[in-house]
């Protein structure tokens, strides 16, 4: 191996001990992220290892944040805490598919598919984690008039929508960063950055909405006979649980990777035309 190659080697896995003691990835999320880190800098560059890592710090910085406030019921535990690798997978997933891709074809195109797919899981990180905090009772995005319960997918406040812009604007702003200041990789010589971080940031506060909707209207949701809880996952739930809205295997990641591979998709249109 060549000295960069064990540098970055070396970078991804003091990272990944950084987040084992820090107990905000579980192992397997460990494993996963160790894998996206490693493909990101290899495939991307350093600045697309970075933009991850900001997003990374972000999501744990904000999840572990007043944790305790955020879980007076069973759909709120189950938003924040430990991340697994299906979390890990359905967040960063869609944005090492256009790396793999810019890899063999070289085009804008799969760039801002990358920044816009990240801002995405950004977006909706933060809109989440920051919103559970709201004062004021969530809404369901396909009737804003009904108030909801916090940690009920397709849930939105206007706390937790601003910080899901930001946190959209504050990703797509990165290659910005790392282009003044020489970092290497994906970004170093992008033609037109203003226009990038300007699609980006639209395409990820978008992907962002979209996952409320999906989580209004597919996501799957049950209840408990026993107890009359709400459960995303029917694993945690107390007794029989029943599906009363969405599909049965669509859940929380499943919206999420759903939400950030079309986030990328339309970013990137956004910049062509």
């Amino acid at each position: 191996m060549t000295p960069d190659a064990i540098g970055k080697v070396a970078t991804v896995v003091v990272l990944a001990v950084a987040m084992y003691f820090s107990r905000s990835l579980s192992f397997s999320g460990i494993i996963a992220s160790t894998l996206i880190g490693l493909t990101a800098i290899f495939l991307g560059g350093w600045d697309c290892f970075l933009i991850l890592l900001i997003f990374l710090t972000l999501g744990v910085a904000f999840t572990k944040y007043k944790h305790a406030e955020k879980t007076p019921g069973t759909l709120a535990q189950e938003k924040g805490g430990v991340r697994t690798w299906v979390n890990v997978f359905a967040n960063g997933g869609p944005a090492i598919i256009p790396l793999v891709l810019e890899h063999f074809y070289n085009m804008e195109f799969f760039k801002v598919f990358f920044l816009s797919a990240v801002c995405s899981a950004a977006s909706d990180t933060l809109s989440t984690e920051i919103g559970l905090l709201s004062k004021s009772k969530p809404r369901l995005i396909t009737r804003l008039w009904k108030e909801v319960d916090k940690g009920v997918s397709g849930g939105v406040t206007l706390l937790g929508t601003i910080a899901g812009f930001l946190a959209s604007l504050i990703i797509a702003l990165m290659p910005l960063v790392t282009i003044s200041t020489g970092i290497s990789g994906l970004f170093f010589d992008f033609k037109d950055p203003l226009r990038l971080i300007l699609t980006s940031t639209i395409a990820g506060f978008f992907g962002m909405i979209v996952d409320s909707l999906l989580g209004a209207t597919v996501q799957a949701l049950y209840v408990s006979k026993e107890t009359g809880l709400l459960y995303e996952d029917p694993r945690k739930c107390n007794g029989e649980c029943v599906l009363i809205r969405g599909f049965k295997h669509f859940d929380n990641n499943a919206v999420n990777f759903s939400s950030c591979l079309l986030a990328g998709i339309v970013g990137a249109i956004l910049y062509m035309l």
